[in-house]
């Protein structure tokens, strides 16, 4: 392969967008090194920590990320060269100081609640897929995960819940609806997505061969 090829995964919280990336993973032909980054990487740093953290921070706003850190990235990652990027500790949601290495790949799976949010990113992405996944739905697997994963009491959850990621989700997420070139239904990764991410990524595998 000659060019390194950018897959976008976008939805809300809890909406499948790690499994749905997996899942393209698997799909892809084997020969293809295949990397998932997380847009969670490129939260920027905070200046505080403490019990009350969800209810100062608002993770859900484009102001949460460090856009032009997360464009450089990818930039590199696009030109087929090993990256360093950061690693985010969710237990304690902060972006550490580590870094990770990504090497040099043929397809970059990145996905995200804010991966479609930035035109000069979604210019760089050869196919932009969205997860429609049924507010309820979101709710109850993000209640689930924080309670299991995280350690995060009910109404620490319901509360942020509540007083940012809702409002965020319909202010900023739902609308990158529009900018997807797929739609994938909560439930499932049906056939017709997969063949066209296949027809998608053979197309441009093809056209990339013949330059």
């Amino acid at each position: 392969m000659n060019k390194t090829i950018l897959i976008i995964v976008c939805g809300g919280t809890g909406s499948g967008k790690t499994t749905i990336a997996s899942e393209i993973k698997k799909i892809l032909p084997k020969k293809f090194k295949t990397q998932i980054v997380s847009m969670d990487s490129f939260y920027k740093k905070r200046e505080y920590m403490d019990q009350d953290i969800y209810f100062k921070h608002n993770f859900d706003h484009p102001n949460a990320f460090d856009w032009p850190l997360m464009l450089v990235s990818i930039q590199s990652m696009l030109e087929h060269k090993p990256t360093m990027i950061p690693i985010y500790d969710y237990s304690k949601s902060e972006r550490t100081n580590k870094t990770e290495l990504i090497p040099a790949s043929d397809v970059i799976i990145f996905e995200g609640i804010l991966s479609l949010y930035d035109q000069k990113i979604n210019k760089l992405a050869s196919i932009k897929i969205f997860v429609d996944t049924p507010d309820d739905e979101r709710f109850i697997r993000r209640l689930l995960r924080d309670k299991k994963e995280r350690g995060r009491s009910d109404d620490n959850i319901i509360g942020q819940w509540r007083n940012t990621v809702r409002v965020m989700h319909r202010l900023y997420v739902r609308p990158l609806r529009a900018e997807a070139d797929l739609v994938i239904p909560w439930y499932k990764m049906n056939q017709t997505a997969i063949d066209a991410i296949k027809g998608g990524i053979e197309s441009i595998v093809k056209k990339g061969n013949k330059k």
